[in-house]
């Protein structure tokens, strides 16, 4: 680690634009560590941060949801996720996510870690959680975010992630920190 864990200042911020979905847009002013002061820096300001829940099987399979995201245009398979609400804990997002988008509640759950999807603009934060001893409560809740449920192991996350068939962010990190860290097995 560095002798100095900040070697730019923040001069100043100034917001630009406040959303209520929790994300503002600011211009940041800040000196680099070689004095160069950089005006109207733009920063995406998360007010909140957002979980991934890894719901695993008894057999070891995971359960993603199929997701269409308008922004990009694309349909795909990913983790239960959302942000966390005023008030809500990580660990109470979590649930409540996994609920809402896969109908299933989690006896035993553990913290795989947490991140900085896009540090370069953004100081969103990122929890990723996994969700064991699983039970069907319902079907999915939230039918604007879960087109359909399914099942998926090992090999078959190896191969979306080899056709980069994977497009989701935090599904994509979450599930290859998950295999390289032995969380999931080849369990087929």
């Amino acid at each position: 680690m560095p002798d100095d864990p900040a070697p730019w200042q923040v001069l100043s911020k100034r917001v630009i634009h406040t959303s209520g979905w929790g994300i503002n847009v600011a211009l940041w002013s800040v000196r680099l560590p070689d004095g160069t002061v950089v005006t109207d820096h733009p920063v995406l300001d998360h007010l909140r941060p957002a979980v991934g829940v890894i719901p695993i099987g008894q057999d070891g399979r995971v359960l993603m949801i199929d997701h269409y995201r308008v922004i990009t245009g694309r349909r795909g398979w990913e983790l239960p996720a959302g942000r966390v609400d005023p008030g809500e804990s990580v660990d109470e997002a979590a649930r409540r996510e996994l609920l809402e988008e896969t109908g299933h509640s989690a006896a035993a759950w553990a913290t795989l870690g947490e991140y900085h999807p896009s540090n370069g603009s953004s100081n969103q934060v990122f929890h990723v959680k996994i969700a064991r001893e699983l039970t069907r409560r319902s079907e999915p809740t939230d039918r604007n975010e879960t087109m359909a449920l399914r099942w998926f192991g090992v090999p078959e996350i190896r191969e979306l992630v080899r056709a980069n068939e994977i497009y989701d962010g935090l599904s994509l990190t979450g599930l290859c920190w998950a295999i390289a860290l032995g969380v999931l097995a080849d369990t087929g």
